[in-house]
């Protein structure tokens, strides 16, 4: 390990282990909301699940906004308690059961007490149809697009008739696969999602062909993932930060995520795999010795070092990580992916 890896090991050590105990001492929940992308009129309901900790109290709050063609906002209204919770039983949910009406753009505000400790989960979401043209619509916000990573799910034309299960789908795959993942989800403000209101072509691994972008992609420059979500069943991949996967599945969207929103690389054998050594963190190594060198330092040994097929790399991560593993299950990341996530989210919080 270079002088450069040494330095950010030290970083991580520093960065990481103490917000992990300081974790342990205090509440950790998360909050999501049903429909994702409500039309006008349905009833939204706001959900709130405890991973760990005491919490003594919850209040939820909501903040309304219009929103017009060029994205202006007006009509606000101030920020209103909505219910609150004492000692609460998880999870939290409450049913907004009036619609919040067409060009509204929602934020809604969980307040979490426990341990002396208070903050707060602040999401914002649009209700459908999203008034800005060409534009994909926020449908769960938590940060500023310059300092978070930010997804896009994009409908393929295969969704063009069942446009309420690509909605649905959305949401389960936030909720799902993003809110589920043990790593992952422990960064939950640090992920935006939107629903891009044009539709792709997936294209199929074994095609040979690359994917028909949507005709806004130029509008999706900002996001770091952008997944077409399609119902037929191909061999998903990824490229021009483009990737995608079925509807349903949970496994595919973290290992294809994994590629474009962190530049992990596969690990798995086949002659089609992607295998290259990232400069900082990797997943993948070009030779045993180095992959040997950094296992310490992953909590691993010499003899977690697995050589992928028949080529000369190398990778520490156990066989179910998902970037060895894809397809429906949902499977955590190990140490080495979990650290160049890590590097990721704080790259992107400081640049």
């Amino acid at each position: 390990m270079n002088s450069i890896r040494r330095y950010h090991h030290r970083l991580f050590l520093v960065l990481c282990l103490p917000l992990a105990i300081a974790c342990k001492q205090n509440p950790e929940t998360f909050a999501i909301h049903s429909p994702i992308y409500p039309s006008g009129s349905d009833a939204v309901s706001f959900t709130l699940r405890k991973i760990d900790g005491n919490v003594s109290e919850v209040k939820l709050f909501e903040f309304v906004a219009t929103v017009n063609s060029a994205g202006d906002l007006s009509a606000t209204t101030p920020e209103t308690e909505i219910q609150t919770w004492n000692s609460p039983t998880f999870p939290l949910t409450f049913t907004k059961s009036a619609g919040y009406g067409s060009n509204k753009l929602v934020t809604y505000r969980f307040q979490v007490k426990g341990n002396s400790k208070t903050y707060n989960h602040t999401i914002t979401f649009a209700t459908r149809p999203y008034p800005v043209t060409n534009m994909p619509a926020p449908v769960y916000v938590v940060g500023n697009q310059d300092n978070v990573l930010n997804v896009v799910f994009i409908p393929d034309t295969s969704m063009n008739s069942r446009m309420n299960l690509f909605y649905t789908s959305v949401g389960s795959q936030i909720d799902s696969t993003f809110h589920q993942e043990d790593w992952v989800r422990r960064f939950r403000g640090s992920y935006n999602f939107f629903i891009n209101p044009v539709t792709a072509i997936a294209r199929d691994f074994d095609s040979g062909l690359s994917h028909v972008l949507p005709s806004n992609s130029a509008n999706l420059s900002f996001a770091q993932g952008k997944v077409i979500l399609h119902f037929h069943d191909i061999r998903d991949q990824a490229g021009s930060g483009y990737f995608s996967a079925e509807y349903y599945v949970r496994g595919t969207m973290l290992h294809e995520s994994g590629h474009s929103l962190y530049r992990l690389a596969d690990e798995y054998d086949a002659n089609s795999a992607s295998h290259w050594e990232e400069a900082d963190f990797p997943n993948n190594w070009d030779n045993k010795s180095d992959a040997e060198a950094a296992a310490p330092g992953y909590n691993k040994t010499t003899a977690d070092v697995q050589k992928m097929g028949s080529q000369d790399w190398y990778r520490i991560c156990n066989n179910s990580c998902p970037m060895r593993s894809s397809g429906t299950p949902l499977n955590n990341y190990d140490q080495p992916c979990k650290t160049r996530i890590l590097y990721t989210l704080l790259q992107t919080a400081t640049d």
